[in-house]
């Protein structure tokens, strides 16, 4: 395949993360499998045999979570693979080694026996757009011979393209309520679901914090389990002007008042969770000088970013009821009593009045509703009849994200702008708010 065309081939594959080519809905008949990425590892020479695998699982944390794993195994001395989904910017972002992106050239010759073997394929066993990418980035991952490659589960659960590639190592970051045409609408639906993703035996690290959703990954048989609060966590968290102040400790180390370039709360926790997978996987507590040096370097574009453009704008990808429950926390911690606009934009089938709720939308807000380019975008009117729904004080709308951020950056500079809902609002807002900046 030459450099030119593998964008415009793999856009022509079924995209459900955006709902390209999926019925209207937004959703298949049935929950994926793993029947369509085993056929195309077959074809790759089976590359996911010749690379170590972290999964990475969970509902929410899991993008920051596998970055600073990988950075933290990268500064004890691996070549790391990096795989995470969705992008913001550029489909390439999602697949890294030692923190450079693929090139197109490289995209595009590993994917080259995957184009010969769709030829062959019958109409059902056509791949997705996502099954392409995680077999390319595995397939890219074994050609480079990286000594681990971390993984973040897309959809999640047994048919997820990234639960066939046998990972030893499995973390999960949270249990919540997302994917509801698979899941399930309970967090034990959803616990049980993401379960599936691990293998019997693997080594779990199980951050989630409620005891009560643990059963499912209990059930995998796994050889070992880390847990959060009694094996690995956080002793102490404070906010400090450009991140906060924390003491960690995982089950052979602490680390004591580390300063993380992340603003949120919940920072501190993925932080805590990434290096006790990584003293399992390298079987010995991390050096100091590498969690300080790591933590004090992260950046987590569009996750709780805040950026001045004069007046402040606030971006976060939250994009189910337990993010936004955690946002409002982090927003009361750092902005407490600062008027605010919301410009806010969501896709799937998720209930927009339970997301404004947890948010804590009120009399006092202003909320600009928006919708990112993907089919599968939460129509404007529902949006906004659920804005005035819980109780916001004017609702507006603004098709355009580029547009909502505009507006709402120019009606006052003392007013906070939260702009949340999805990842493909922060990426469409990202560009909009940085050439704001004076």
């Amino acid at each position: 395949m030459r450099r030119a065309g593998v964008w415009q081939w793999l856009d022509g594959h079924v995209d459900h993360e955006r709902g390209v080519g999926v019925a209207a809905g937004g959703v298949v008949s049935q929950a994926p499998t793993t029947v369509v990425i085993e056929r195309l590892l077959r074809t790759l020479g089976r590359p996911e045999q010749r690379v170590p695998v972290i999964l990475v699982a969970g509902t929410n944390g899991k993008s920051t979570t596998a970055r600073i794993l990988a950075a933290v195994l990268a500064g004890s001395g691996l070549r790391v693979g990096l795989y995470t989904s969705p992008h913001l910017h550029r489909p390439q972002e999602r697949i890294t080694i030692d923190g450079v992106t693929i090139t197109d050239d490289e995209l595009a010759a590993v994917l080259d026996p995957l184009v010969a073997d769709e030829r062959t394929a019958s109409e059902l066993g056509r791949p997705s757009w996502f099954e392409l990418m995680t077999a390319a980035a595995v397939g890219w991952f074994a050609d480079q011979r990286v000594d681990v490659a971390v993984v973040e589960t897309g959809l999640g659960g047994s048919g997820d393209a990234t639960a066939a590639l046998g990972a030893g190592l499995v973390v999960v970051t949270s249990v919540g309520v997302d994917h509801v045409e698979y899941f399930g609408d309970t967090r034990w639906d959803n616990a049980v679901a993401e379960a599936g993703a691990v293998p019997e035996g693997a080594t779990v690290v199980l951050a989630e914090a409620d005891p009560a959703m643990h059963p499912p990954f209990l059930g995998r048989r796994p050889s070992r389990v880390v847990t959060v609060d009694r094996d690995f966590g956080v002793a102490a968290d404070a906010p400090v002007a450009d991140g906060r102040t924390v003491s960690l400790f995982t089950p052979g180390a602490t680390y004591d008042d580390v300063f993380l370039r992340l603003l949120a709360p919940w920072q501190a926790a993925n932080a805590a969770t990434a290096l006790a997978a990584a003293e399992v996987w390298l079987a010995r507590p991390v050096a100091d000088q590498v969690v300080r040096a790591v933590c004090g370097a992260l950046r987590a574009s569009g996750r709780f970013e805040l950026v001045h453009t004069p007046g402040p704008v606030l971006m976060d990808g939250a994009h189910n009821e337990e993010a936004a429950t955690a946002l409002a926390r982090a927003l009361r911690e750092r902005f407490d009593g600062v008027s605010r606009t919301v410009v806010v934009g969501m896709t799937g089938t998720r209930a927009p009045e339970a997301f404004l709720s947890a948010l804590g939308v009120g009399a006092g807000d202003w909320v600009i509703c928006t919708s990112p380019r993907t089919p599968r975008a939460v129509p404007l009117a529902r949006l906004a009849a659920a804005a005035r729904a819980v109780g916001a004080g004017s609702v507006a709308v603004e098709a355009d994200v580029g547009d909502a951020v505009r507006r709402a950056a120019a009606a006052n500079d003392s007013t906070l702008t939260v702009v949340t809902g999805s990842l493909y609002v922060i990426g469409e807002a990202l560009p909009v708010v940085r050439a704001l900046v004076t």
